[in-house]
């Protein structure tokens, strides 16, 4: 008998009735593997149903509320911390020994 595992439940979010199709499962056995097709076999497929709650694709893809992040206020804050930027350029004092 092979055996169909299915995972459903209800978004966390939207509260939608879902089937996470990513997560199903089609175990076949060994007379169907020999037939070459899932569930092609004498006693059929044994459907086995698990719950499961996660946020639904459409839910997931929403805006989450960050928002854009502008690059000069990125840039504003390394300097802010005291890191330098990236073309920032070295001062001409620098500690590099010199040949005499």
């Amino acid at each position: 008998m092979c055996r169909l595992v299915i995972f459903s439940g209800t978004c966390t979010k939207c509260g939608e009735e879902q089937i996470w199709e990513d997560l199903t499962q089609e175990l076949s056995c060994l007379e169907a593997k020999n037939n070459g097709f899932f569930g092609d076999c004498s006693n059929g497929v044994f459907q086995e149903q698990h719950h499961f709650d996660q946020e639904c694709d459409q839910c997931n893809e929403e805006d989450e509320g960050i928002g854009d992040v502008e690059e000069a206020g990125v840039e504003e804050g390394l300097v802010a911390h005291g890191k330098r930027g990236v073309d920032e350029e070295r001062s001409t004092n620098s500690r590099k020994k010199t040949k005499t």
